[in-house]
């Protein structure tokens, strides 16, 4: 039999974890406590057992009531409906050509600028040269062009749901500062959300879902 251990060192294994839950749904404390001796599991004491299986249920608990959530029909329904409205904004800002805008990777001789090709049907090459401050003034064009009456969903849903996709550096800056000096990189995110239709993080509106 091992001897019993305290401090820091008394702090469980993921693995003997795992053993411990395995056997609360079928035993009592004293028998969990009867199955680990006969293992490399540290001695333990009847009161730990005990603490293992109130965290146990406590955390059984929380999964159940957000597992009811996930699967309500009524929560998906909601979800779907709010994740629509999310795409519909990514689309709307995409309008005019951006869903398709490119970046080739060169730049012109003189500015050295790199410019940025939004599909055409005027010009011979098929495509307009860009730069990057008119990448911005298109995208604030369409932002601009979002009715009155989702004025504060863009910006209490959809624009927190945007930044949950960014990478972290670029979550604390506001967001005109993004349209400004990333809109490229701006316009690739909103690509992917307006065609997978799901978004991560919450808002105001699915927090409690």
């Amino acid at each position: 039999m091992n001897e019993r251990i305290v401090g820091k060192k008394a702090e469980p294994t993921v693995e003997e974890l795992e053993f411990i839950y395995e056997h609360l749904a079928k035993l009592s404390d004293q028998e969990v406590l009867e199955e680990m001796q006969d293992t490399e599991f540290p001695r333990r004491s009847l009161g730990f057992i005990k603490r293992r299986r109130r965290e146990f249920n406590t955390a059984k608990r929380v999964l159940q009531l957000q597992l009811e959530k996930e699967v309500n029909p009524i929560v998906l329904k909601r979800r779907e409906e709010h994740f629509a409205d999310l795409a519909d904004i990514a689309k709307s800002l995409l309008a005019n050509g951006l869903d398709s805008v490119s970046c080739p990777g060169w730049t012109t001789n003189q500015s050295r600028e790199v410019k940025y090709l939004l599909p055409s049907e005027t010009t011979a090459s098929g495509y307009d040269e860009l730069t990057k401050e008119q990448l911005t003034s298109h995208l604030n064009s369409n932002m601009d062009a979002i009715p009155t009456d989702r004025d504060w969903f863009f910006r209490h849903c959809f624009i927190p749901h945007l930044k949950s996709e960014l990478p972290k550096e670029l979550t604390t800056e506001p967001f005109f500062k993004l349209v400004e000096e990333q809109p490229y990189e701006l316009i690739e995110t909103l690509r992917v959300l307006a065609a997978r239709g799901i978004f991560k993080g919450t808002c105001p509106v699915c927090e409690d879902w």
